[in-house]
């Protein structure tokens, strides 16, 4: 009776202001700059050139395409600064950690306060990144502010990508609808797992697989539709193709 009333009391109290100041200040400040860029380039073309009307009608898209891309850069390099700011007061570490929402001056409560930060300037940058003309930058986006270690060739085809403690080997492909979550949480209230997940070279998920903290897999691994690989799974370096929740190995003999 008391643990439940003890839990009913507990409640997580999210700093709003100060998330939407980072959104705010993320958003603003690259926009701001492209603005300037673009004030200056239409000013060379009107004044010092003296372009014709067409001309600049026929430049326009490229100047805004070319902006748009600048954008998500500038948008990921001020993230990034922030994150390296507060790494250096909180590095990300991995383990199991309790979720103190009531004593924020301690170490769990200071990398639960920082965990949080991360988790939520990362968001707008990798979201913009993989809904743009420029799918590419979605990697550069997790390795700058996220720190992943992601290598060449590495493709997210509309997935859901682990923000942050993730190791991609070359030539991984995850079909739409498949999800790597580095942090598991067990009820709201309850301990939070941040394990690194290990995805080794030419690995494949199929739509609707799902990677918790912890998972390994080795190379040439092809996760099939709507499988689970769970916390800590570990596949079997001689077993290639795996299905099911969990996922257990496919039997390539039988019929």
């Amino acid at each position: 009776m008391e643990n439940g009333e003890k839990n009913r009391k507990q409640s997580v109290e999210l700093p709003i202001i100060e998330f939407f100041l980072i959104n705010f200040i993320c958003f603003l400040l690259p926009l701001y700059a492209c603005f300037g860029i673009f004030f200056i380039i239409e000013l060379i073309l009107i004044q010092l050139l003296s372009t014709e009307l067409i001309i600049q009608i026929i430049i326009l898209p490229f100047l805004l395409f070319l902006l748009y891309y600048l954008y998500i850069l500038l948008l990921i390099e001020i993230a990034a600064f922030w994150v390296k700011y507060w790494n250096k007061k909180s590095p990300p570490i991995q383990g199991v950690f309790k979720r103190k929402f009531d004593d924020i001056e301690s170490e769990e409560g200071k990398m639960l306060k920082y965990y949080h930060r991360r988790g939520f300037i990362i968001k707008f940058p990798v979201w913009l990144a993989s809904k743009s003309p420029f799918p590419w930058l979605l990697n550069r986006a997790l390795r700058k502010i996220g720190h992943n270690e992601i290598k060449n060739n590495v493709i997210y085809c509309d997935s859901f990508p682990a923000l942050e403690f993730t190791k991609i080997k070359e030539n991984t492909f995850l079909y739409p609808g498949s999800v790597l979550s580095s942090h598991a949480v067990n009820s709201i209230f309850g301990k939070i797992s941040i394990l690194e997940i290990d995805l080794g070279r030419n690995t494949v998920f199929f739509p609707g697989t799902v990677a918790g903290p912890g998972v390994t897999t080795f190379d040439d691994f092809v996760i099939f539709p709507n499988s689970s690989l769970v916390k800590n799974w570990r596949g079997l370096s001689e077993k290639k193709k795996y299905s099911g929740s969990p996922a257990k190995p496919i039997d390539e003999n039988s019929n």
